[in-house]
Parts: C-alpha cells; structure tokens; sequence
C-alpha cells in the first residue's frame, strides 16, 4: 500500500505542467481489463507477515492537465487476489481488493488521497477486512502534511 501510494506521489509530483500556448484541457481516460500483477507486501494493519500476492483486477486512470499546468486525476482498481505466504507457517487467502485514488495540483499546492480495502478468507475460513485511507498536502511553501488510518 505505502509502495503504491509513493510511487503514485513521485508521478503527480514531477513534470505536469504544460505550455501556456495549449488552450483546451488535455484528458485521457485508459481502462485495463484482467490486469495481472504479482508483488510481495503484507495486506493487514499489523504489517505482520508478507505475502506473495497476485491479484487479478481492472483499472480505469483517468488524467486531466489543464493549459496553465494544473492537473487532477484519478484510478479505481477492482478485482480478485491471492495470497501466498512467505512463511510456510502462515494460511493462504484469497479474496476482493479495492484501491481508489485522487490527486490534484494546481502550481501552489499538491493533495491526493488513496483508498485501500481487502475482503476475504483465509484458508481456515477466518475472515480478512482491511481499510486503509492515507491522505497527503504540500503547501505553497513546500511544507509536507499527511496521514494515514488503517482498520482491520
């Protein structure tokens, strides 16, 4: 979650302005269907063991930057994963995964704010419910804020 959230934070930051001679808004909308990604990373608050996980998802990124170099947008992926543990002692899981996010620049000051839910099962049948939401600000000064909640 943190590795995507940063990822997501470098992309909005660097290189989004644009000439002022470009009039109209510049949108693009890209849709990916059945989308496989496999990564290692742990999928619960306690940040307790990590999983191989692979996921299975469609992903809609949708991104507006305007003529004075402002620009906004947003991803929603959905979809199905798997999740095997490093740790041999640790179940495997399955389930449903949800990420949003929202980004926004406007020269002076930078926003986004992510969303991440899982809901699934583990092996023995025990339940997985995971919230996550992180939010970051950057001031005209450049002074950072940022939070993150997480609830299982």
């Amino acid at each position: 979650m943190r590795r995507l959230l940063a990822i997501l934070s470098v992309v909005l930051v660097s290189g989004t302005a644009l000439p002022a001679g470009a009039v109209p808004p510049v949108t693009e909308t890209t849709v990916e269907h059945e989308l496989v990604e496999t990564f290692v990373e742990f999928f619960t608050c306690d940040e307790g063991d990590l999983y191989e996980i692979t996921t299975t998802s469609m992903l809609i990124d949708h991104v507006t930057i305007f003529p004075d170099g402002r620009f906004h947008g947003t991803f929603t992926q959905t979809g199905t994963f798997d999740a095997v543990p490093l740790d041999p002692a640790d179940q495997p899981a399955s389930g449903h995964f949800a990420v949003w996010g929202g980004f926004n620049d406007n020269g002076q000051t930078v926003n986004g704010t992510f969303t991440f839910n899982v809901n699934g099962t583990y092996e023995d049948g025990s339940r997985i419910s995971t919230h996550f939401v992180g939010h970051f600000h950057e001031t005209p000064d450049g002074t950072p804020f940022f939070f993150e909640r997480c609830r299982d």
